[in-house]
This record gives C-alpha cells, sequence and structure tokens, in this order.
C-alpha cells in the first residue's frame, strides 16, 4: 500500500536521478550543478523514508487510524 505522497516523491526521486545520471556523463554541466542535483536527490531520499518510518507505525498497528479518532 502506497500514499500519493509517497508515489510523488517516489517518481521525483527517479526522475532527478536519471537526469543525474544523465548530467553526469556530460562535460559541459558544472560541478555545482550536479552538486545541486545530487543534493536535491538527497532530500527527497530524506523524505520518502522518514514518511515510510512514521507511517509504519499507523500501518502496523491494530486498528491502524481508529484509534485516533477516539
Amino acid at each position: 500500500m502506497s500514499s500519493e505522497y509517497e508515489q510523488n516523491v517516489g517518481k521525483l526521486l527517479a526522475e532527478k536521478t536519471e537526469r543525474y545520471d544523465k548530467m553526469k556523463n556530460d562535460p559541459s554541466v558544472s560541478k555545482s550543478e550536479l552538486e545541486s542535483l545530487l543534493s536535491e536527490i538527497e532530500s527527497l531520499e530524506s523524505l520518502y523514508e522518514n514518511y515510510n518510518l512514521g507511517m509504519n507505525y499507523f500501518r502496523r498497528a491494530k486498528g491502524g487510524r481508529a484509534g485516533l479518532r477516539e
């Protein structure tokens, strides 16, 4: 099960990673551009992992979010 948030962050992460792979072989791309893109990739990875860690509690808990509505 994945949320819209997970799908969108995963999609962005895949796009940025693909773009980085293409740019790192291009000699006309500056080092700062590559570093900036790599920083964006690391941020997206952190967002994805942190969301999953936080949501695992709710996904595995008996009753899911039902306890929050009491």
